[in-house]
């Protein structure tokens, strides 16, 4: 990262053009890890979902 923002000074960028570049890679990041977490979540609740028998059904209280 220092390598990339040493070029980016010495081509001219301003710091406000350097952290306006920052600001879209951290948060195309964070939706991206934001995605990952959400599949992860949908695999998990097939699965359990997929382990129950369909004729089984859960009233108040039950686990």
């Amino acid at each position: 990262m220092d390598h990339y923002l040493g070029v980016a000074r010495e081509k001219g960028l301003t710091e406000d053009e350097i952290g306006a570049v920052q600001a879209v890679v951290m948060a195309v990041s964070a939706g991206r890890v934001n995605a990952q977490v959400r599949e992860f979540e949908g695999r998990g609740r097939n699965r359990r979902c997929a382990a129950e028998p369909a004729s089984v059904t859960r009233g108040p209280g039950t686990q």
